[in-house]
């Protein structure tokens, strides 16, 4: 009767899910039978490509060998002197010859040993070990047959020489360079045998997949190199394809034992002789992420549709709950049902009309808080006042009071507070008890007039007889005038409040700033004023000049703004600024001709405010100092001196050292980012103003940034860095001094003479001190 079941929602949300589920199954068929294929072949054609990029990077090896040694055989200890050679009578010839050999099998990893073959004056093999003379005439045919190939150098398997022991070794190749030093006919030979181990982990390079082969050919020697080390079946049956097909694909599929492989040729030809590198990698390392992707979107998304079919209408309700427990909320009851007496067809239409009756009880809210607005706001300025929010910047200051409907530009701020007594005469009309109602009748009374002399007017009950009046004043007025206009507005507060209230009141007038960030401490010195009015005054006005006035009529005088300056710097953790103030407030102390006790006794209580000023920054003295009585130790010193020293480096440096560990931190990662960037730009025209504007800071701030994280200054660990690539070059390379001071970014008669300060030697000495060495 008149009732509607709730599943509009529900059902639409059943078949929402029904129809997520098909695009998946969509795409995963879509995927595995188009995409696979496209996928396959263009992973095959990058494979491809990486295979021919990596056979060029062992071809470039092959080729910088040769030219090795080429350069080598040009050696002068390898000239025509050898033809004379006599082991008996020429021993630093022959050192020179071992030296030299050795250097060969050093220059390069490929090189397994190198050894000279000599005609004259009579056959010998000289190797790292020592010299063999030839005798054998086999040996020595073969070694003739070398020395007459056309060829001054050439590329042989390492089996063919005389002295290579090929039982149970890999096969590996020799390079063989004549030696005739222009002359038509040679009177020797340098021979080097590769490294087996080393070439077959180059030709491992050719396979990134750890799977397969790769074979080096020569077309015209007739040997096979694997990377394997020695030929497999799979090597066999790969060469014999390759050679079938006779070298026309560079690319195609090869297939052994129910394996299909993807193979990469490459021919390339080594001092006339015809090579030829194969890469087998089975098919399916390269195109296996492809189609285990596939398969798995495409067993996902059935799974996915069969899993909708099945819990669609479980997720239904679950997802339904939400919605169920709102419409119980808004109904208020367990009712199932909604009555379609209120004009709603389904649940949706019925939250539209909850949600319209809600947003209509949300305005009245918001005026309700539009009228507690002005409370909010003066708890805003309370918190101000009292410096609750110092760590509050200017801008966000002047953000927040704009939010609570102020208009602060080109504003001035004044402070002024309010005093009443009088509570317990005759003729008063309020009792003790009334403080809150006299404050609000104060603060109206203070509103009212504001308005008529240009002011505006926040009041801030204190609750302690007292109501602070933060005023603002038009920025165009000079300081005179917004003095006098104060002076002439508590006047005015003084009279309304003893005709009409009948109560004796104290006004102190404070200072004006166009800082927000200032008007606590206005207040506070204009609160301090307080104690030193009269109480047997009838009407009093006061103003914040007259402090220090009153103060120094007094037999312990108090520099009461000096102790904020210093507060002030300490919480904006300038230590030494501080520290000039405190020397200031002693100064001022001692000019005023006070005894000892007196100085004490304001050093007490500068000492009270600064441990006050601590704990409001979060550090507490008591830990600071390993709860150690300050005060006693103050009572110890004797002298002037010894107690600014104490100050300065007891308390001062001690809170400094603590806020300083705090930002080490920061200290630490930001030096590290500075260190990074000279490591990379040392080479240009860099200097300590450039770095300081690339990371917006000041050279000074850099510079001592930099020295108390390294130990040294910009300049010395820029010239250490220099100096230490410079180094480097000349241990390692044969470039020019001028040209390695410019790589290093320095100009070369300054590098030289740098370079002599630092190392004691010049740049061309320490080179040849390292060659010898």
């Amino acid at each position: 009767m008149g009732k509607r079941k709730r599943s509009f929602f529900q059902k639409s949300l059943i078949i929402i899910l029904l129809i997520a589920s098909i695009p998946g199954l969509i795409m995963g068929f879509s995927i595995y039978w188009v995409v696979t294929g496209k996928v396959e072949n263009e992973l095959r054609r990058l494979h491809h490509n990486n295979i021919i990029q990596q056979e060029r990077n062992v071809e470039a090896q092959f080729a910088a060998l040769e030219m090795t040694f080429s350069h080598w055989s040009y050696d002068p200890n390898l000239g025509i002197k050898l033809k004379e050679l006599n082991f008996a009578s020429s021993y630093d010839l022959v050192q020179e010859i071992y030296r030299t050999l050795l250097i060969i099998d050093g220059s390069n990893s490929l090189i397994s040993h190198t050894q000279l073959y000599l005609l004259n004056p009579k056959p010998v093999v000289i190797a790292n070990e020592g010299y063999t003379f030839v005798s054998d005439s086999g040996s020595l045919a073969q070694y003739d047959r070398l020395l007459q190939e056309r060829k001054s150098i050439l590329w042989m398997d390492a089996a063919q020489l005389p002295f290579y022991k090929s039982q149970g070794q890999p096969t590996t190749l020799s390079l063989v360079s004549k030696l005739s030093n222009g002359s038509s006919s040679p009177y020797g030979m340098l021979v080097s045998v590769l490294n087996s181990e080393r070439l077959r982990d180059l030709l491992k390079t050719l396979n990134p997949y750890g799977e397969g082969t790769s074979l080096l050919i020569s077309n015209e020697g007739g040997w096979v190199i694997s990377s394997a080390g020695s030929s497999t079946a799979i090597d066999q049956a790969l060469e014999t394809e390759f050679r079938s097909r006779q070298g026309i694909e560079e690319s195609f599929l090869f297939t052994y034992k129910d394996i299909t492989y993807s193979i990469s040729s490459s021919e390339f030809t080594r001092l006339g002789q015809s090579w030829v590198i194969l890469s087998a990698a089975p098919l399916s390392s390269i195109t296996s992420p492809v189609l285990l992707i596939s398969k798995i979107i495409l067993f996902v998304s059935t799974a996915a549709l069969a899993l909708a079919l099945i819990l669609s209408w479980f997720a239904s309700k679950r997802i339904y709950s939400p919605m169920d427990r709102l419409l119980r909320k808004l109904i208020g009851d367990r009712s199932e049902d909604i009555d379609v007496r209120s004009g709603a067809h389904n649940e949706l239409e019925w939250i539209e009309m909850k949600w319209d009756a809600l947003t209509t009880e949300t305005k009245e809210l918001r005026s309700r808080l539009d009228q507690q607005l002005p409370v909010l706001l003066e708890g805003f300025l309370m918190q101000m006042v009292q410096g609750y929010l110092y760590t509050l910047s200017e801008e966000e200051l002047r953000e927040r009071l704009e939010q609570f409907g102020l208009d602060l530009n080109e504003q001035r701020f004044g402070a002024l507070v309010v005093e009443f007594r009088g509570l317990n005469v005759p003729e008063a009309r309020f009792k003790r008890g009334d403080e809150e109602l006299i404050a609000f009748a104060v603060g109206n009374i203070a509103i009212e007039l504001a308005q008529n002399v240009r002011l505006t007017c926040q009041t801030l009950n204190f609750h302690d007889s007292t109501l602070g009046l933060f005023l603002i004043l038009p920025q165009d007025i000079p300081e005179e005038e917004c003095q006098s206009l104060m002076h002439e507005y508590g006047n005015e507060m003084i009279r309304i409040l003893e005709n009409i209230l009948k109560l004796r009141a104290v006004v102190v007038l404070g200072h004006t700033t166009d800082q927000l960030s200032r008007v606590p401490y206005l207040f506070e010195e204009t609160r301090q004023l307080l104690d030193y009015r009269e109480l047997n005054g009838n009407k009093e006005l006061l103003e914040v000049n007259q402090l220090n006035q009153i103060s120094a009529k007094l037999d312990c005088p108090y520099n009461f703004l000096l102790e904020k300056e210093i507060i002030h710097a300490l919480r904006l953790g300038s230590g030494e600024e501080a520290a000039s103030l405190i020397r200031q407030f002693m100064n001022e102390l001692m000019t005023t001709g006070v005894k000892k006790l007196i100085v004490l006794q304001n050093m007490y209580l500068l000492l009270g405010s600064i441990q006050h000023a601590m704990l409001q920054s979060g550090v507490n003295p008591v830990i600071l100092f390993e709860r150690t009585n300050l005060f006693q130790e103050l009572s110890q010193l004797q002298e002037p001196e010894e107690l600014l020293n104490w100050m300065e480096k007891r308390v001062i440096g001690t809170y400094m050292q603590e806020l300083m560990g705090r930002q080490g931190i920061q200290q630490q990662q930001f030096v590290e980012k500075v260190l990074a960037y000279i490591q990379e730009q040392y080479q240009t025209d860099l200097s300590l103003e450039s770095c300081a504007d690339r990371f917006g800071t000041t050279p000074y701030t850099l510079s001592r940034a930099i020295k108390q994280v390294t130990g040294i200054n910009f300049i010395d660990y820029l010239t250490n860095l220099r100096i230490g690539h410079a180094k480097e070059l000349l241990r390692g390379t044969t470039l020019k001094i001028s040209e390695v001071a410019e790589l290093v970014g320095y100009q070369h008669t300054y590098f030289n003479r740098i370079f002599k300060k630092v190392e004691g030697v010049p740049p061309s000495q320490y080179r040849e001190m390292i060659q010898k060495e």
